[in-house]
């Protein structure tokens, strides 16, 4: 009977020591899930979008002083690949010089028409529409595109342009 005891107080130890292990099995399945799942996204990236197609459009602000962004639409070919809504901390990170990514898309070799559409508000108050649009020939390298707003002081209003890296 006292084996028997001493057997029974001992159990839950046992199980709980048990628990731990299995606890930490999982832990490590999740974290090689995880890995695993971080390297299919990779490979699934480079299989759908090759370098020989990947075009790259990203985002800056030249001061910010005359125009501040709330949207952005980015056309290829007169088809919408990209849109965007702006936070102000978004706002005010590109005011302190970030540069936003704003996505990437594929694109065939050969010449494209880009637009870019960026709604805002001028430094009075009033809502703009800064707009560029632009031909540009695809190569077989990455095409990375920044679409920079830059103030013009003299006319005390902004605009946008292209530029490629």
């Amino acid at each position: 009977m006292k084996y028997i005891l001493v057997l029974l107080l001992a159990m839950p130890g046992m199980l709980w020591a048990e628990d731990a292990a299995v606890r930490e099995d999982v832990r490590a399945a999740k974290e090689t899930v995880l890995e695993l799942n971080r390297d299919l996204y990779e490979l699934e990236r480079e299989l759908l979008s090759p370098a020989t197609t990947r075009a790259s459009f990203n985002l800056t602000l030249n001061h910010g002083e005359f125009f501040e962004p709330l949207s952005i639409e980015v056309s290829v070919d007169d088809e919408l690949k990209i849109q965007h809504l702006y936070t102000e901390r978004q706002v005010k990170a590109l005011r302190m010089g970030a540069v936003q990514p704003l996505g990437d898309i594929n694109l065939a070799p050969g010449k494209h028409t880009v637009r870019a559409v960026v709604r805002g508000v001028d430094h009075l108050g009033q809502g703009r529409e800064l707009s560029v649009a632009e031909q540009v020939n695809k190569t077989s390298k990455p095409l990375i595109t920044e679409l920079v707003i830059v103030d013009r002081d003299e006319l005390k209003s902004a605009r946008v342009q292209l530029k490629y890296w």
